[in-house]
């Protein structure tokens, strides 16, 4: 079974994570520099409007690693205007994510994570996104990444 912080549930539906720490950029600029295999749902935080937030733990490489990291970090990935989302997970454990422009626009992207059962996540949403990486202590960790997130 996997778990998650105390905080965070509260601190998410409080509108209290510290999103000042998070880099801005593009999903696909983010998987060309990070991997989400061996990733494990948390969940989808959707809120009034598009907004939502995916919530996956995490085993940070070893470059974000600080000493508050001792287990699997929390990754938050906020998209600012999510469309449509189909989740069919069969279970927690994610294989494979790819995330790029559909073929209606490069205005909008397909973002889809695989479990190791075969089920699937597809997110249909805007480019932009906000990525934070959290220790199990709250504390945000740094993310290396590529000049084209932010």
């Amino acid at each position: 079974m996997v778990h998650y912080p105390d905080w965070l549930g509260r601190d998410l539906l409080a509108g209290s994570l510290p999103w000042i720490e998070a880099v801005s950029g593009s999903l696909p600029a983010f998987l060309d520099r990070y991997a989400l295999d061996e990733s494990h749902w948390i969940g989808l935080y959707a809120e009034p409007g598009q907004c939502a937030t995916l919530l996956l733990r995490w085993d940070a490489p070893a470059e974000c690693r600080g000493p508050a990291l001792s287990t699997g970090a929390v990754l938050a990935i906020r998209f600012e205007s999510l469309e449509r989302c189909d989740v069919r997970l069969r279970d927690r454990d994610i294989v494979s994510a790819v995330s790029g422009a559909t073929n209606r626009a490069a205005d909008c992207h397909r973002t889809q994570l695989t479990d190791r059962q075969g089920g699937e996540a597809t997110l249909v949403h805007s480019p932009p996104i906000r990525v934070l990486c959290l220790s199990a202590s709250r504390e945000p960790l740094p993310l290396l990444v590529p000049a084209g997130m932010v």
